[in-house]
């Protein structure tokens, strides 16, 4: 077959309206503009196989194969609106897997993207930063500056790019050959980085090295800063803010190494109660004294909230700093892209991480973060221990699974192919008990409360000299089998909540009335739930409503070692291997992946397709590029290869819309939404509320 990308592009995108196509082209824009145009006709059945293709590769993950016209496929169809764009990114995902993604459909790809956003957005630049927040989107390894512009100049000759971005591309080409051939002069390169080049070096480089590079950068300011006598620290405070501002480069805490170490002579430092620093592991001693010795007086300090994640759902991550420390609220990673949190300067000063529970997108990048070299440490309460660690080996294996190894791995991935990694990261682990106040750094005093979410969440309030901080990591208000909805302060100076379900009101089915008519109507039921929470609500739910009383319940896998390591006080046997040779009529089985992407539910589920006797029920959110999502909105896709019957019942670890108002509207304090869908629009009656975008900083000034 023959096919010519750029030249389809230019047929495509209106680059060349004369551009004529061959056989092979004009029958691929055919089809995929007869299956847009048809995509809600009940009757339209699609028979093109490559075309299908772009969808059993987004529902299935790993192919064999993939056909080169689907590539094509699926650019056409992203471009015509017939598939969105999480269902795109899983086929770049799965091309870049297998090395096939050229830098002709990246390129390309981050154009469409850039010119959906404008069209619903304010319009945005098209530039090289743009891209590689695209590319961190899409969850696929950047190109270079030069192979960027390159690219662009070959398919897109008239989009240019500004200057600035020009100097910065190949001040990063030149930074990271430098680096890589001489890592022994990192501090002298300190010197000629910007903080506008650090931006983008996220994308490419170690974390360690970002915050090593920060380190040299911060000494070299405090060398050049003239102090001709002695001075308060607070005044320093206010000067070396001056010089931070002057170079555009964001506040990091003011600490002895290596802000007041040249000026050291300058300053009186205070006295430390002894029997404060006998009370504390030795390990913190250190940083206790030197940080309460050389810190500004309370009514002189200023709070900085920056959010780093978690501005929409996913890997939350949020810096909490006073002008002389800093404390870390979660730090996770998306499971859809592999994502993490924004580098932060002040990363590298950060002793304390405060996790609220167990979920990939509140702790997945932990182990990149703790090292044993870098002192830094995580509290949480023993359960979200126990089951962070279920979750984070999990995240192992399935990496190796799906063929990432130290070579083709991106740096975050590097550090789940070595096991020690998990060990040293577990080593570091300080346990909390809900409503026990502790000093988890000094001047952060912090108040674990239940949150409701997940075996062992909690919501935590901070007290920063005086100014109080409330995170709700995920939370819900609402009863449920295993929590009875939490009950949290509403008095704080700023509440950070948790916004899942803000404005998106429920008109679903009771789900009790849906899991009976399932348990009613079908031989046999599967159940795909998140191993962690989902599974072990189902189960307290299937006996309560006496379905567990007349019908067997399974589960199998990572949900059943979760269930027996919980204590799961309910009726349900753990089956090893489960086929669909021994899933017998009148059996029930609640098992994970939830989003049926794989695991034991998807192979059930593709071993019984024809059985129309067999029920399926979808009980947990569902991303757009899954199986789940395709057979709970009935895709014809979907339909014509599952013939199962298909429940839907609303179930969820989140506070409900209703819930959610209530809380808000109870709130005396500074409004803060995170983990809330992209777009999303206060109501009229919360106008104060701050839905922050990445790397926002609020700062705040010490009310003592």
């Amino acid at each position: 077959m023959t096919l010519n990308l750029q030249k389809y592009i230019n047929f495509l995108f209106k680059q060349n309206t004369k551009e004529k196509l061959n056989n092979n082209l004009q029958a691929i824009f055919k089809e995929s503009k007869n299956y847009s145009d048809n995509i809600n006709d009940p009757y339209y059945q699609c028979k093109n196989e490559e075309l299908l293709e772009v969808f059993t590769t987004s529902w299935s993950g790993i192919q064999e194969e993939i056909s080169e016209s689907m590539v094509y496929y699926a650019i056409t169809l992203y471009w015509l609106d017939a598939i969105n764009l999480e269902l795109y990114r899983a086929i770049l995902q799965e091309l870049g897997s297998q090395k096939l993604i050229t830098d002709e459909l990246l390129v390309s790809s981050y154009w469409m993207f850039w010119k959906k956003q404008n069209k619903i957005e304010k319009p945005r630049r098209y530039s090289f930063y743009s891209f590689l927040e695209f590319i961190r989107k899409m969850g696929v390894d950047p190109l270079s500056f030069q192979d960027f512009v390159n690219t662009t100049k070959k398919l897109f000759p008239n989009m240019k790019l500004s200057e600035r971005e020009i100097e910065i591309g190949n001040e990063i080409e030149r930074f990271i050959k430098n680096i890589q051939e001489r890592p022994q002069y990192i501090e002298e390169f300190s010197s000629s980085i910007t903080p506008d080049t650090m931006k983008y070096l996220d994308f490419y480089v170690d974390l360690e090295l970002l915050n090593n590079l920060a380190y040299f950068s911060v000494k070299n300011i405090s060398k050049q800063i003239n102090l001709e006598k002695k001075t308060s620290l607070a005044n320093f405070q206010k000067i070396i803010e001056k010089e931070y501002d002057s170079r555009k480069m964001r506040t990091v805490p003011t600490v002895i190494d290596p802000v007041l170490e040249p000026h050291l002579a300058k300053f009186d430092a205070k006295a430390v109660l002894m029997e404060k620093l006998a009370a504390l592991p030795k390990e913190q001693m250190k940083e206790y004294a030197s940080i309460k010795a050389y810190s500004s007086p309370k009514n002189a300090q200023k709070i900085r909230i920056s959010f780093l994640g978690g501005g929409n759902i996913g890997n939350m991550g949020i810096l909490v700093q006073h002008d002389n420390n800093a404390i870390l609220l979660d730090f996770g990673m998306s499971v859809a892209n592999y994502s993490i949190p924004r580098w932060h300067p002040s990363l590298k000063y950060v002793r304390a991480v405060l996790v609220t529970h167990a979920h990939l997108d509140h702790t997945g990048a932990l182990p990149y973060l703790i090292r044993p070299e870098n002192g830094k440490r995580w509290y949480a309460t023993q359960t979200t221990r126990v089951l962070a660690e279920k979750l984070l080996y999990s995240t192992s294996s399935i990496l190796r699974s799906k063929g990432i190894t130290k070579k083709n791995a991106s740096p975050f991935q590097k550090v789940f192919l070595n096991n020690s990694n998990l060990i040293n990261l577990f080593n570091e682990f300080n346990p909390l008990k809900i409503n026990k106040t502790v000093e988890v750094s000094p001047d952060f005093n912090v108040t674990p409360y239940s949150a409701s979410h997940l075996y062992g969440s909690v919501s935590y309030k901070i007290d920063v000299f005086g100014t109080t901080i409330l995170f709700t990591g995920d939370f819900s208000a609402d009863e449920s089998e295993l929590f009875s909805g939490a009950k949290l302060p509403t008095d704080c100076d700023v509440t950070i909540f948790d916004g899942t379900y803000y404005n998106r009101e429920t008109v679903e089915e009771d789900p009790n009335t849906v899991i009976l008519q399932a348990a009613e109507t079908c031989d046999r039921l599967i159940i795909p739930a998140f191993s962690v929470g989902r599974t072990q609500e189902m189960i307290k739910r299937l006996e309560r409503l006496r379905v567990s009383a007349k019908r067997r319940v399974m589960t199998t896998g990572l949900a059943a070692d979760v269930s027996k390591s919980m204590g799961l006080r309910a009726k349900f046997d753990i089956v090893k291997n489960l086929s669909a040779d021994n899933f017998e009529n009148s059996d029930i089985v609640v098992t994970g992946h939830g989003m049926l992407q794989g695991g034991t539910a998807r192979k059930l589920i593709d071993e019984t397709s024809s059985d129309e006797n067999t029920g399926i029920l979808i009980c947990g959110y569902q991303a757009p590029n899954t199986l789940g999502f395709a057979l709970k909105n009935s895709h014809s896709i979907a339909k014509k290869r599952y013939h199962q019957n298909i429940f839907s019942a609303h179930i969820s670890g989140h506070s409900s819309s209703e819930s959610l108002n209530e809380f808000i509207d109870k709130l005396s304090g500074k409004k803060v939404m995170v983990h809330t869908p992209d777009r999303t629009v206060p109501r009229e009656e919360h106008k104060g509320l701050i839905i922050p975008k990445y790397n926002q900083e609020i700062v705040l000034k010490n009310k003592v």
